[in-house]
């Protein structure tokens, strides 16, 4: 029987790799023609319009369509500075009407923000637009009054959707509005950005059109995925038709003062909202997930300083403040989607950037505490909320966020495109300790991978790295502010040497670092940058295999379109297998590791504290979650973390029987199973994984004199335990031959947190270098 069966089996695989000349894509010239879409018409001011009624087919425009170039070019446009006798002048460009396949044509006025629109047919004012520059080496020509400009293929995107039939548009947009060749205004205008974006009429968030989002912008690309390209723009009208939906739904339950009903919703002869929604699968990552917008740090204050917003997407239009209601219904109504928790860790919820931006919009309400602050503090929790918000120059990091600060708040740093990043890092970082008396900033220094500037002093943050870091101790593990001090509350007095490379702080040393454990790893979910399924999904040999798989029928071998099929999936299958099989062991690997790490930290505690000892439990129980006050009953938090560390000592009967010696693979597979049977339910707001989000790169250690630590991963044995004058926690130092400290991190020590080791008497200073 299992001979018939093997010699079955070889003779499928025979025939379905007889033939490796497989035909490629049927698709024909004529469905590449450059044949603009229809042309926009967004006149409406409901919370969401829609111009693209039109069935995806196959003659469906391509890509590059959105993309053209303008027919006719002249000579470079030649910019006219701006009156230097006053400093809020600006230009705004007008987007001149025309049909979608008519040349971009536009014109460049001046405008003083300071003076009232006198323009009765403009008195609604301008739009600022805020968008992604893209690939700025690829451009392509626009007209500006009757001269050349070239701009991004991202903003060409923009400006032909964007662009009325019948009458003009008036907008403002950086690369246009701003001569980006002349330094000194460039200056000038960034500190005016703000101001631009408040006193805008509103804001239009261009969140790109398929082609872009793929990167299908020109017939070199069209490899990539004519079928993807599709399928992305199919999604967007059940995206926006969902959102619609759950908002408008979200806003009459508050207006009638409803409770929500999970599974359910609302009652229609359609059916109930949940069924409504489960039907048209939202694509959430067109907006989200796989959306460059959210990365970049210059979107952060456009968003926030909008007096009104609407996120643009191809041919839809979609209210800001109706999207806010609609994901905290859609996740009411118990779409998982957005959960934060993954294998017992917390990660990243998919829309976090949008719950990020919305809280500082809140923060920033007048009255608030973030505004009353200093603005030392305000800068800091700007910088926390955009750590992963990448540029193109890393100056940019600073002064992307500098529009957030009104007139007569000075942060103290000058925008100067003339300054290397070194010297604009090194400004931030001592007008931040300066104003804000405290020493939260230093949280922020972090040994990266790859460091976007080099050479920076210990205690300068490298703040134009996106890679993930040790979450910063300035909050609880729930990011809440620490209501503990170890410095009893005093405000730090930082001081300078050496043209400002040297940092003097007052502190004392109170112990040192005598034994370290293992360095936690992160999640690898919640880890691009330092996760290693990176090199897979770019592996050329996948992508040839993707692209050369047939997206839709008409793109099968007419004479034997079943055979083309099976075989291109068999193929296919037998090249992603391994590929598979490897990412799945990488990610129980991540889980099993992170597993292993607790066991060992608990069992070097024990070892280290002698067994029994009362307060072994928790010391290792406050260590890990940085002392974080809970809301629940100690007992239902006890409860929780005993069902936690059981989760975490399934794995030592494993480890006992030697199953990872020996059958290394199955001992990863077997532990993560047996971690995710054990685990608490992940969908626990207040889950005890979720009091741990300090653990990820950090290690644990303990000091002569028996204090369990939570250290940076980059401490060693002999590094010095301080508490400095303003340190909200412990720091870690490093003896320099020359008598200087190289500082390491901060940390967790159990028994200092509060200020019970803390001597003014006995500050000296410490020279950081």
């Amino acid at each position: 029987m299992f001979k018939k069966l093997h010699s079955g089996w070889k003779r499928f695989e025979d025939w379905a790799n007889e033939d490796d000349s497989v035909p490629k894509s049927t698709t024909t010239q004529t469905n590449q023609t450059k044949t603009g879409p229809s042309a926009p018409t967004q006149t409406s001011t409901e919370d969401h319009t829609s111009n693209h009624s039109d069935p995806v087919t196959e003659d469906t425009p391509k890509p590059e369509a959105y993309c053209y170039a303008n027919k006719s070019t002249t000579s470079p446009y030649k910019y006219t500075p701006l009156p230097s006798t006053t400093k809020s002048a600006i230009r705004v460009l007008t987007l001149l009407p025309g049909r979608a396949d008519a040349d971009i044509e536009c014109q460049l006025i001046e405008l003083d923000l300071n003076n009232p629109w006198t323009d009765d047919d403009d008195e609604e004012g301008f739009e600022a637009l805020s968008y992604v520059w893209g690939d700025i080496t690829e451009t392509t020509p626009i007209q500006i009054d009757g001269a050349t400009v070239q701009i991004g293929r991202n903003l060409r995107s923009a400006l032909l959707h964007l662009r009325y039939q019948e009458k003009p548009r008036i907008l403002w947009v950086d690369a246009v509005c701003i001569n980006q060749e002349d330094m000194d205004e460039r200056n000038r205008q960034v500190m005016l950005m703000g101001d631009i974006y408040t006193k805008a009429a509103r804001t239009l968030v261009w969140l790109g059109c398929p082609c872009c989002l793929l990167g299908a912008l020109n017939t070199d690309r069209l490899t990539y995925s004519q079928g993807k390209w599709l399928d992305h723009l199919a999604g967007i009208d059940p995206l926006f038709e969902a959102i619609e939906i759950l908002g408008n739904e979200a806003r009459k339950l508050a207006e009638e003062g409803r409770e929500v009903v999970p599974k359910q919703g609302e009652k229609d002869e359609d059916g109930t909202t949940y069924d409504r929604i489960k039907k048209l699968k939202p694509k959430w990552n067109l907006i989200f997930l796989e959306n460059p917008w959210w990365t970049r740090i210059w979107t952060l204050q456009e968003i926030v300083l909008a007096k009104e917003a609407r996120l643009c997407m191809e041919r839809h239009e979609l209210g800001w403040d109706l999207l806010s209601v609609a994901i905290p219904y859609y996740t009411a109504l118990g779409f998982g989607d957005f959960s934060e928790i993954y294998a017992g860790s917390k990660t990243n919820s998919g829309v976090e950037p949008f719950n990020l931006v919305n809280a500082i919009r809140e923060a920033r309400q007048p009255g608030s505490e973030l505004v009353t602050g200093g603005v030392g503090d305000e800068l800091l929790h700007y910088l926390a909320s955009s750590h992963w918000r990448d540029c193109k120059m890393p100056q940019d990091k600073i002064f992307g966020l500098m529009g957030l600060f009104s007139e007569g708040r000075d942060v103290g740093i000058e925008v100067d495109y003339r300054l290397d990043a070194e010297d604009v890092y090194r400004q931030a970082t001592k007008s931040l300790l300066q104003q804000s008396g405290n020493l939260d900033a230093l949280g922020f220094c972090y040994p990266y991978k790859i460091p976007r500037v080099t050479n920076l002093p210990s205690w300068i943050p490298d703040w134009g790295s996106v890679g993930n870091l040790a979450l910063p101790l300035m909050n609880d593990a729930k990011g809440q502010p620490r209501t503990t001090h170890a410095s009893r509350g005093l405000r730090s007095n930082p001081r300078w040497e050496n043209n400002d490379t040297t940092l003097l702080l007052d502190g004392h040393i109170i112990d040192t670092i005598a034994k370290l454990g293992r360095t936690q790893v992160p999640p690898n979910q919640d880890d691009r940058n330092e996760g290693s399924l990176d090199h897979m999904l770019n592996d050329p040999a996948m992508i040839a295999e993707a692209d050369s798989f047939p997206d839709r029928w008409e793109d099968l071998d007419p004479e034997r379109p079943i055979r083309h099929f099976i075989s291109a999936w068999w193929k296919g299958m037998r090249m992603a297998v391994p590929y598979v099989a490897k990412a799945f062991l990488e990610i129980f690997g991540n889980v099993v590791e992170m597993r292993e790490t607790f066991l060992q930290w608990d069992e070097f505690v024990a070892a280290e504290l002698g067994e029994p000892h009362e307060d072994r439990r928790v010391i290792f129980r406050d260590t890990i979650t940085t002392a974080t006050p809970c809301p629940l009953e100690p007992s239902v938090f006890d409860s929780r973390f005993d069902g936690w560390l059981q989760a975490v000592y399934s794995i030592r009967k494993l480890k006992k029987k030697r199953i990872d010696r020996y059958a290394p693979k199955t001992y990863t597979t077997l532990a993560a199973v047996t971690t995710f049977v054990k685990m608490e339910d992940d969908d626990l707001p207040e889950a005890f994984a979720t009091y741990t989000t300090h653990t990820p790169r950090r290690r644990l250690g303990i000091t002569a004199s028996k204090r369990v630590c939570l250290l940076p991963k980059l401490t060693e044995v002999g590094d010095k335990v301080a508490l400095l004058r303003g340190g909200r926690v412990p720091m870690i130092l490093r003896p320099r031959e020359d008598g200087s400290m190289q500082f390491i991190g901060e940390a967790y020590v159990h028994g200092v947190m509060d200020g019970e080791a803390f001597h003014e008497e006995e500050c000296i200073d410490f020279r950081i270098t």
